[in-house]
């Protein structure tokens, strides 16, 4: 992610966002005057291709995004977008758009849609409010990571747009929510995708593979404690709806999901 003070010089394998989502105004985040002279610009860009110089390295992906103004401290763990991509001139006036990133191999989901709404202040369904910018206000939403997105293989480029879908930071994941305003529709593609792993080679091994899995022997009925377990006395919890029991002791397992993934 980075910001231009021109559309026509996003760094390569970059995508500026010059529209609006709701109202399809122009998505600058400077708001100079039209009749100002020597108007200035200011575009978010988002890309979706792994460097060369990351085939070696971690790759790194955008987990949080937040705005925040020049006064104040940057958050612990941000890094501040504080220069333009083309021209090396100041980002915003007053306020920071700071990004947190993680290594792709330690995290299962990251932002995966950002969004610039002009009229509607109504943030849209499964999308997040980073703020707001010379009365725009920026969303952006968080989606699965796929599980081969920044593995190079030899089947692999490091553009990870595919030929029959675009939009998105991950536009080979499918789109499960008619709300998304991307269109990743994805049918057609081939099995040589560039999220498709072919020939690696050896046998795939998960984290749990070996590990015997047994009840423990406290809850298991025997002669030796007459019939009895030592389950746990779950009266207390009968007068409870399930929609309060789901509230109180909800629990997301993504955590399980990504080491059986």
């Amino acid at each position: 992610m980075c910001i231009v003070a021109d559309k026509s010089k996003a760094p390569r394998g970059f995508v500026p966002i010059v529209k609006c989502q709701d109202d399809q105004a122009e998505a600058d985040l400077w708001r100079d005057g039209f009749f100002t002279i020597n108007r200035q610009v200011r575009y978010i860009c988002t890309s979706t291709e792994i460097p060369d110089s990351n085939i070696k390295t971690p790759v790194q992906v955008i987990t949080n995004l937040i705005i925040v103004r020049e006064s104040d401290p940057i958050p612990h763990g941000y890094v501040a977008i504080d220069y333009t991509a083309d021209s090396r001139e100041k980002s915003l006036r007053k306020k920071y758009v700071c990004i947190r990133t993680e290594p792709r191999d330690r995290v299962v989901d990251a932002i995966g849609e950002i969004i610039i709404l002009g009229k509607t202040k109504k943030v849209p369904r499964d999308y997040t409010s980073a703020g707001d910018i010379d009365s725009l206000l920026i969303c952006y939403k968080v989606i699965p990571i796929p599980q081969t997105y920044g593995i190079q293989t030899s089947n692999s480029t490091s553009n990870l747009e595919t030929q029959q879908s675009t939009g998105g930071l991950y536009p080979g994941l499918p789109n499960l929510s008619n709300s998304t305003p991307a269109n990743l529709d994805v049918s057609g593609v081939s099995g040589s995708s560039a999220f498709t792993m072919k020939n690696v080679g050896i046998p795939r091994v998960k984290a749990i593979d070996g590990i015997d899995f047994k009840v423990n022997p406290m809850f298991v009925k025997s002669d030796s404690n007459s019939g009895s377990s030592q389950l746990p006395d779950l009266s207390q919890f009968t007068h409870l709806e399930q929609s309060r029991l789901d509230d109180k002791y909800n629990y997301s397992f993504a955590t399980e999901h990504a080491v059986l993934s």
